[in-house]
């Protein structure tokens, strides 16, 4: 895990199990059982959208499909698929 307050996704989960309970009881469980300190966590960003359209119009897909092909592709063969969609010009 990367990130994300690793140590907190147990409580996390425990609280998520539970939504009948009341808001201030969940929050009583939080507050009492994760111990402070310093959770600056990078933030996830977005894929780059110039790879996913480049896959998209290669190969025809939507979006979704395109997500899920991406980390099949290597970056040598990125590379190929970009020069062969390459129309030249400024």
């Amino acid at each position: 895990m990367t990130g994300y307050g690793a140590d907190t996704v147990i409580y996390a989960n425990e609280m998520n199990a539970r939504p009948h309970l009341e808001k201030r009881l969940q929050f009583d469980f939080l507050i009492n059982t994760v111990r402070p300190r310093k959770r600056y966590n990078k933030w996830l960003k977005a894929e780059t959208v110039d790879v996913l359209a480049t896959v998209q119009e290669y190969y025809g897909y939507s979006i979704d499909k395109a997500r899920q092909v991406l980390p099949l592709l290597s970056a040598d063969q990125l590379e190929q698929i970009k020069n062969k969609l390459n129309r030249g010009g400024k």
